[in-house]
């Protein structure tokens, strides 16, 4: 009798715990499919009323010299966040820069396309190695610390986790949103410019 006391117990902590290591070792699930509708931001999420993410200076790694994102006002901006620490992302990330790159007006300067790189200097980088392989006509950059922790409080965690492949629109008159998670097409990108900006 003692014996069933102590099974009965067990047996039914079982499916919780299994239930618990299957939530635990998902990871990057790598879905292509965005989630439906921007995620626009409120402004009592953001924690200085005037963007000012958008007005750090920063360097482009390729040599363009230097810009902030407001520099480019009157035209949309799309702001990818890469990062090298999800290395099961890579793949992922790369193709979503692929999609920005082969956005109709990225390559003519109608859409301003800025890659940045959350890794930190000194070490390669996921914008190093990206550029590598392939001829990205975007501006590239590093996020400073501060710039990193502004996208998180007026975005929220999602805009500095490259698992979730972010990307921020900027449209011509400044109001900005995080888009979905998931890679974004370049026809989902002309969709979204085309409704949102």
């Amino acid at each position: 009798m003692g014996s069933t006391r102590w099974h009965k117990p067990v047996i039914t902590l079982i499916p919780a715990v299994l239930l618990l290591l299957m939530v635990l070792s998902a990871g990057c699930t790598g879905s292509l499919q965005p989630v439906p509708g921007p995620v626009p931001v409120s402004p009592a999420m953001a924690p200085h009323d005037n963007g000012s993410w958008k007005e750090y200076p920063l360097t482009d790694l390729q040599g363009k010299g230097n810009f902030s994102v407001n520099m480019f006002a009157g035209k949309p901006v799309l702001v990818s966040v890469q990062s090298a620490d999800c290395p099961s992302c890579i793949i992922l990330l790369s193709r979503q820069l692929d999609e920005i790159d082969r956005l109709q007006g990225v390559r003519d300067g109608k859409v301003v396309s800025v890659s940045l790189d959350l890794d930190p200097a000194g070490g390669a980088g996921f914008i190093t190695s990206y550029h590598a392989r392939f001829n990205f006509s975007a501006y590239t950059t590093r996020s400073p610390t501060d710039l990193t922790l502004d996208l998180f409080h007026t975005f929220g965690p999602f805009a500095i986790d490259t698992e979730t492949i972010p990307v921020i629109l900027v449209c011509p008159d400044g109001h900005d949103l995080l888009l979905p998670a998931g890679v974004k097409t370049a026809e989902t990108l002309n969709a979204t410019l085309a409704q949102e900006c």
